[in-house]
């Protein structure tokens, strides 16, 4: 964490009372208003911090927008192929990447996994591409770069709405986690940036904006800030909080850290 970031908890003193709404039955859906998206996933995340983000990639497939690639082949000793591992899938394969993912930063890859198939995001420069193909070979992709191929698409204009779903479920679940101990300062900078956030997209326009996304970014710092310190060790030597809990928020810190630059602001035309 670096300087600023430390004054910035020791400054933050005492806040409010965190919120506690009943969690919804259901996930909201795109086109509901973004404040009632991010209070909906607060309350998910809170009650059930590692199911929400779980739940969320079932039902939406938030990668759909990003250039996207089909196996090279069908051959069942090259098909591409995630294994599990501790927070996340090793990936390797083989793909043909899309037209459109000649100059993208980010590709969306289907693989097959346990139970069917995903669909995993990296940086295109971590494979290697030539003329016949694209290739991985043991890569780690955590979680929070997992999308699920069996889910709703979600739309280049639906950035604003996974945003929000994302931050608000990363909210509820550091509030959570926070809940364990007696870090008030670390309460009180997390409750006045989740107030900020909402109140941004309580005006923000449907299909949001450059302002709304530098909200989204500033936010996903201070909950990554407040999943740190919950990894440090306290006086006896033992993590401040249960490592299940962390574990659980680990998806949803890792996806909002890249939220904004996975799914820009929509531009006219934008599917």
């Amino acid at each position: 964490m670096h300087s600023q970031g430390h004054l910035a908890l020791a400054d933050a003193g005492r806040g409010t009372a965190p919120r506690e709404p009943a969690a919804p039955a259901h996930l909201p859906a795109p086109g509901t208003p973004l404040d009632e998206v991010f209070t909906a996933c607060e309350a998910l995340g809170h009650a059930r911090p590692g199911a929400a983000w779980a739940d969320f990639v079932s039902r939406y497939h938030w990668a759909a927008p990003l250039p996207g690639a089909e196996p090279a082949d069908d051959d069942p000793r090259t098909v591409p192929w995630a294994r599990p591992a501790d927070g996340g899938h090793v990936l390797s394969g083989e793909w043909r990447l899309a037209r459109t993912a000649r100059d993208a930063r980010w590709v969306a890859l289907p693989a097959l996994v346990e139970r069917g198939r995903m669909v995993f995001v990296v940086r295109r420069t971590q494979g290697a591409e030539g003329v016949d193909g694209y290739r991985l070979r043991e890569l780690f992709v955590p979680d929070g770069l997992t999308s699920s191929a069996g889910g709703t698409p979600l739309r280049s204009a639906d950035a604003p709405f996974a945003w929000a779903a994302a931050a608000g479920t990363a909210f509820g679940s550091a509030r959570r986690l926070l809940a364990e101990g007696t870090t008030t300062h670390l309460a009180a900078l997390l409750e006045r940036e989740r107030d900020a956030l909402y109140g941004w997209l309580r005006k923000a326009p449907e299909g949001g904006d450059e302002h709304l996304a530098e909200r989204v970014d500033r936010a996903a710092h201070v909950v990554r800030e407040a999943y740190s310190a919950c990894c440090e060790e306290g006086p006896d030597g033992l993590p401040l909080r249960p490592a299940s809990l962390v574990a659980a928020g680990a998806p949803l810190s890792q996806f909002l850290r890249f939220a904004t630059e996975l799914l820009p602001p929509s531009r006219a035309g934008a599917r």
